[in-house]
């Protein structure tokens, strides 16, 4: 018989102590950027503002519109991977354009302007 996974959700996952020491460093200017490749938005949600992080390999909980580039954090996962249609629209003033998941497959190129705030961030760094 198969064994029936106990491993947790996305959702019942909890920033560490580690995610909310960085969310802190980050808010005294000590810590300028962090670079991620983890989907959990366990880094956001210990409240490390995204324009403090790069988010290289996307997030279950992040849908971002096709239109504008707003970004929605949501509090459950989106269940999309390769930029699929969430069924929802943008909510920006003017746009409405359709809101897709972030999470890239494996055959997908990593997203340009994380990818390139990452690295400029990287050759700042002392």
């Amino acid at each position: 018989a198969l064994k029936e996974s106990t491993s947790p959700s996305f959702e019942s996952a909890r920033p560490t102590f580690t995610h909310r020491a960085l969310t802190k460093l980050a808010s005294l200017d000590i810590i300028k950027y962090v670079v991620t490749q983890n989907v959990d938005g366990l880094h956001r949600r210990s409240g490390l503002p995204r324009s403090k992080h790069a988010v290289l390999h996307g997030c279950v909980f992040t849908e971002k519109c096709e239109r504008c580039g707003e970004e929605y954090f949501r509090d459950f996962d989106l269940g999309g991977v390769s930029f699929q249609k969430t069924g929802r629209q943008c909510t920006q003033k003017d746009c409405g354009g359709d809101l897709r998941d972030t999470i890239l497959d494996w055959d997908d190129a990593l997203p340009e302007e994380d990818w390139d705030r990452s690295q400029d961030e990287c050759e700042a760094a002392d």
